[in-house]
């Protein structure tokens, strides 16, 4: 890491940005099931209904938006898909009086938004790496996305405890959004070494 940090600055603070919106990302799949069935009243049946409906959904807009990535760019990409990420979950929060529907909108809203996020930190990636240190930035990658797993469940954890009701861990999820979007926005793309 010191000495990528020497050569390539834009590819340190990039590992440390996706490592946290990465775990954010993960945390609207591992916490979307516990949401649906103590936030919102949904049934074992539907969480599972709509555990499936999350993952076509982010699959298809994977696919779908992989497009625009090849057009826009990756960096494009990333960014909006997390404000989109983060609006949603916001308006989970702020709506959830409104019940299973507003879930059902809100909740596959923000999966909409979780592959997009991924591939295309993934395709950025790739073009932040010096030359000839690919195998070792891909590998800090995975060791960085794993060192950031604790992030999304001790907010989600901190903020349920605080308010006592479960709905108050989506702030939890959207703040790790929030920090890893702030992170990755002043990293430039095809910066692959200091100037």
């Amino acid at each position: 890491i010191g000495g990528l940090w020497k050569i390539s600055r834009p590819t340190v603070w990039f590992l440390i940005a996706s490592a946290v919106f990465r775990d954010g990302l993960t945390g609207v799949f591992t916490y979307g099931g516990v949401l649906a069935k103590v936030a919102f009243g949904f049934s074992a049946g539907d969480v599972i209904i709509f555990a499936i409906a999350a993952n076509v959904v982010a699959g298809v807009s994977t696919v779908l938006v992989g497009r625009l990535d090849d057009v826009l760019g990756p960096k494009r990409v990333m960014v909006g898909a997390l404000v989109g990420a983060v609006v949603a979950g916001a308006c989970v929060f702020v709506f959830h009086m409104g019940g299973a529907t507003i879930f059902w909108i809100f909740g596959l809203l923000m999966c909409v938004f979780v592959g997009p996020a991924q591939s295309a930190s993934r395709s950025f990636l790739a073009r932040v790496i010096p030359a000839g240190h690919e195998g070792e930035v891909f590998g800090l990658y995975q060791t960085t996305g794993r060192a950031a797993t604790f992030l999304a469940p001790v907010l989600f954890t901190v903020f349920v405890s605080l308010f006592g009701k479960s709905i108050y861990g989506v702030i939890g999820i959207v703040i790790v959004l929030a920090v890893g979007l702030a992170l990755l926005i002043p990293i430039k793309e095809h910066a692959t070494a200091l100037k």
